[in-house]
C-alpha cells in the first residue's frame, strides 16, 4: 500500500513484470503520453534585451562633436536668416522702383533745347529762358556756352500734363567782316511758344536762332526765333535713366519751319 505524498516509479515495476499485463499496457500508454507532451511543451524564451533610449547611440559622443554640432546648427540658421532678409530686401526695392517707374512715365517729360542757326555774321551774346513764367536757363558771352556748340540742352524735367508756355530772349550783335556796318547794331529777339506735354510723353521743344528771309533781305531785319516740337513714348531704358537723373535723349526733330518772332507777353 503506498503512503500519501510518494510516487512510485512504473520502470522497475514493469521491468520486474510484478504487474498484471493489462497494467502494463496502460502504464505504457501512459508513459508514452507523458513523452509526446513534454516534448510538445515550448521552451520559455530568454527575456528581450532593453533598446538604447531615442537620441542615444551605443558610442557616447564626446563633448567636443557635441560642441561642433550645435555651433554648426547656429550658423545654418543664421544663413537662413540672411537670405530670407536678402529676398525680402530685394522684393521691397523691386516694388519700389516699378512705382517709381510707373509715377515717371505717369508725368509728362519735357526736354528744351537752344539752338543757333544764326550764322558767322551775327554773334551770341546772351539767351535766357522762361518756361510758365520762371526763369530756367541763363547763359552769356563770359561763360562762352553759346559758342561751345550749335546745340544746348537747357531744360529736361517732369513736368504736369498740360499746355505750358516757353518765353526766350536772345540778343546778338552783328559781327561780319562784309557788312562792317552790322558790328553797330545788337539785334535783341523775344518769343513765345505755347506747347502741350502729353503724359506719358516725351515732349522735345527747341527754339531756334535764325536768319529768316533771303539774300534779299536787309540783315538788319533777319534776325529771328523759331520753334519745333516733337513727341515720343517712353521706353523702358529712358524710364529707367529718368528714375535714375539722367535725362534721356531728346528725339530728334524735323526741320525748322521759320516762324515770325514774337513779343513775350
Amino acid at each position: 500500500m503506498l503512503r500519501r505524498g510518494t510516487t512510485r516509479d512504473p520502470l522497475p515495476a514493469l521491468r520486474q513484470g510484478a504487474m498484471s499485463p493489462r497494467l502494463r499496457g496502460t502504464a505504457v500508454v501512459l508513459l508514452a503520453v507523458g513523452c509526446l507532451l513534454a516534448a510538445s511543451t515550448p521552451r520559455a524564451a530568454p527575456p528581450p534585451s532593453t533598446p538604447p533610449a531615442p537620441g542615444t547611440s551605443a558610442i557616447e559622443s564626446s563633448p567636443v562633436d557635441e560642441a561642433y554640432e550645435s555651433r554648426l546648427r547656429e550658423l545654418e540658421e543664421k544663413v537662413v536668416n540672411l537670405k530670407e532678409k536678402v529676398f525680402r530686401s530685394k522684393t521691397r526695392l523691386m516694388l519700389l522702383k516699378e512705382r517709381l517707374l510707373n509715377d515717371v512715365i505717369a508725368e509728362a517729360r519735357v526736354v528744351v533745347r537752344h539752338k543757333n542757326d544764326m550764322g558767322s555774321a551775327f554773334k551770341p551774346l546772351s539767351a535766357i529762358y522762361y518756361l510758365d513764367g520762371e526763369r530756367i536757363w541763363f547763359a552769356d558771352a563770359s561763360s562762352r556756352v553759346l559758342e561751345s556748340a550749335p546745340e544746348l540742352e537747357v531744360f529736361n524735367q517732369n513736368l504736369a500734363p498740360g499746355n505750358h508756355v516757353l518765353s526766350v530772349e536772345m540778343v546778338y550783335r552783328g559781327d561780319s567782316s562784309l557788312f562792317a556796318y552790322l558790328k553797330d547794331y545788337e539785334f535783341k529777339l523775344r518769343a513765345s511758344y505755347t506747347f502741350f506735354a502729353a503724359k506719358g510723353k516725351i515732349t522735345a521743344v527747341r527754339a531756334i536762332g535764325y536768319q529768316r528771309g533771303d539774300f534779299t533781305w536787309d540783315l538788319r531785319e533777319r534776325p529771328s526765333i523759331s520753334f519745333d516740337t516733337n513727341q515720343t513714348s517712353y521706353t523702358a531704358s529712358e524710364a529707367e535713366k529718368a528714375l535714375e537723373g539722367q535725362a534721356p535723349p531728346a528725339p530728334p526733330g524735323p526741320p525748322a519751319a521759320p516762324a515770325p518772332a514774337g513779343e513775350a507777353p
